[in-house]
């Protein structure tokens, strides 16, 4: 490290090359997961469907059933009609029938709307089996743009922190300690230039005295926010 000028500058390009190195490499498996995470999203509520429609199913069913009881219990009301003796009997057992069949046809509007809506809710069902379809072929593709990314995003990391290491390793005993706390707290933006007299991480103005210790190569930190200065040229 010539100068701390030059060298600093350089440690803050390689730390902000390396933050972005290890994102992309980071970043496909979040790809992946985001898609596992929506194909698994897409299961559940094929499997909470298909348990509603079954659920819907059996409602139809049990209506269905009971209008073939309520039909057998008309067949045999009109024969009891057939051989009413009196007016009075004949009435009462007319009277049951057309109850019973103003409830069947009530009843069979009930059973019809229940199967359109079980057939709305299946084609549901098959929709988002598609789009679970959908979502495993990107989670597959994902997994295969991971894996063929990774090797030289892993050999990019590799090599910048190596350069890393060897340019950390030129920094004073006295500014290392304080420059390892720094990035420990900020990451890539341990370092900020000094831009025109302000520090461009905070924006602070800079003192002239510190400007000038930073123009003959002295190692300077912002008093506002602590980050290890250097000039840009």
């Amino acid at each position: 490290m010539s100068t701390a000028a030059g060298g600093l500058r350089e440690l803050h390009q390689l730390h902000v090359k390396l933050e972005a190195a290890r994102e992309k490499l980071a970043e496909g498996p979040k790809r992946i997961q985001s898609r596992r995470r929506r194909v698994e999203r897409l299961e559940k509520e094929i499997v909470e469907g298909r348990d509603r429609a079954k659920q819907m199913k059996m409602a139809a069913d049990q209506k269905s059933l009971q209008l073939k009881t309520n039909e057998a219990k008309i067949a045999d009301l009109r024969g009891k009609l057939n051989a009413a003796t009196t007016n009075r009997e004949f009435d009462i057992i007319k009277s049951q029938i057309d109850a019973d069949t103003m409830a069947n046809s009530v009843l069979e509007d009930e059973i019809l709307e229940a199967y359109e809506k079980i057939d709305q809710f299946e084609a549901q069902i098959a929709e988002t089996g598609r789009q679970r379809d959908v979502a495993l072929a990107e989670e597959k593709q994902a997994k295969a743009d991971a894996e063929s990314l990774a090797p030289a995003l892993r050999a990019e990391v590799e090599t910048l922190e190596a350069a890393l290491k060897t340019a950390e390793s030129e920094l004073p005993a006295s500014v290392a300690t304080v420059y390892q706390r720094l990035v420990a707290a900020h990451g890539s933006t341990a370092l900020a230039e000094l831009d025109g007299t302000s520090c461009s991480a905070c924006h602070a103005t800079v003192a002239p005295n510190m400007r000038v210790e930073l123009n003959v190569g002295k190692f300077v930190f912002c008093r506002s926010c602590g980050r290890l200065l250097y000039k840009s040229d």
